[in-house]
């Protein structure tokens, strides 16, 4: 159990401060001590030690350890001669400590982007570098706005179901050093995606309701041509040809989740039913809710038993209370890990500006709920 006494509040920020006051050749504490000390998996502080590691705070070699780079390593590279270009810095070069971190976010009744973008903050925050943190609705103001703000050295976009004007993105990248954006919404350009690949967590809620004996399952998805619902569609008619004896059925409508897609959603599953209220399907995936306590109520206002009736599994955010509710199974991607992930493409980034661009997809976790039954 961490001691809130004694132990420092958070292990990043304790080993960012050790990692600016070390001598060059400095060991880390233990793993098993940082365990032991913050209460933290061997896999927390293993990233914490990664995370490090591609800011070139710290460094490793075989029979010598893991040790701190010191703060020679914080130096600033030396001027250009006249003339010369300015050179990216190698990469497992130590950065500056202070960077400048622009947080661009859509106004929309989401709560996962807010979550993401307050936890991004708080990580920037916390090793020191100054954050601005913007809110919009309209992307020609947004535009107008950014005009007159300072350069940064990196922006994060907070991607929704609203597009990204071109324009917004061109400006951006012109006035910040790394772009970043939340979500699959960009990929083979200049800037760093993090997201998730829905077909995944699509493959691995269907297996779960056939290992309970689900025969008949429906998965419910917006209409809507978006990359992230789109990889799921393609997977889910894979699916179809390739589980022999399991009837997948396909349920699609125009609203997305900050819209009126529950109500919607359960509309559909109750027009679906037969004349003695039996479902077509004993299971039912969805992705999309927003408000699970919502999802619950709505279901059972429809007549439909969760899980006596109709086993559900929601395809989301395992670490959102919101989405969950402390009883839906969940199967997706956690929050916690797409701030990580935003954080260290970004990080690994001002230490290599060379380095390819791409996506970074965040790993698929699952969230244990009471919404499922195993198929008598």
């Amino acid at each position: 159990m961490r001691s809130t006494a004694s132990s420092p509040p958070d292990l990043d920020q304790f080993l960012d401060h050790l990692a600016h006051k070390a001598q060059p050749g400095e060991r880390l504490p233990t793993i098993r001590e940082l365990m032991k000390r913050f209460g933290a998996s061997q896999m927390l502080v293993q990233r914490a030690f990664q995370g490090l590691k591609d800011r070139g705070l710290i460094d490793s070699q075989v029979g010598r350890g893991t040790y701190f780079r010191g703060t020679g390593a914080h130096r600033a590279a030396a001027a250009p001669a006249d003339g010369e270009r300015p050179r990216a810095p190698e990469a497992g070069t130590a950065l500056p400590a202070v960077k400048s971190v622009l947080l661009l976010r859509r106004s929309i009744s989401i709560a996962r982007g807010r979550v993401l973008v307050e936890g991004l903050q708080r990580r920037l925050a916390a090793e020191g570098h100054r954050v601005l943190e913007l809110s919009y609705n309209d992307p020609d103001h947004a535009l107008t706005v950014l005009k007159g703000l300072p350069r940064f050295d990196a922006c994060v976009v907070q991607s929704t179901f609203k597009a990204i004007p071109i324009a917004l993105l061109a400006a951006l990248r012109d006035k910040c050093e790394v772009l970043a954006v939340d979500g699959a919404a960009l990929v083979g350009a200049d800037v760093e995606a993090v997201g998730t690949e829905w077909g995944e967590p699509l493959a691995a809620a269907i297996e779960q309701l056939v290992q309970q004996g689900h025969r008949r399952i429906a998965y419910a998805t917006t209409a809507h041509p978006y990359l992230a619902t789109q990889l799921g569609r393609r997977r889910f008619a894979s699916l179809q040809h390739s589980l022999p004896g399991v009837e997948l059925i396909e349920i699609t409508q125009d609203q997305l989740p900050h819209e009126d897609y529950a109500t919607r959603l359960v509309q559909q599953l109750q027009a679906s039913a037969d004349a003695a209220g039996a479902l077509p399907f004993t299971a039912l995936v969805a992705w999309g809710i927003e408000d699970g306590a919502l999802f619950q109520r709505l279901l059972a206002h429809a007549g439909i038993a969760v899980p006596a009736q109709l086993s559900v599994v929601l395809l989301g955010r395992t670490d959102l209370a919101n989405e969950h509710a402390d009883f839906f199974d969940v199967v997706g991607c956690s929050v916690a890990d797409q701030v990580e992930a935003l954080h260290g493409a970004i990080t690994a980034r001002w230490a290599d500006a060379g380095r390819p661009y791409g996506i970074h997809l965040t790993p698929v976790v699952r969230r244990a709920g009471a919404s499922v039954a195993a198929l008598a």
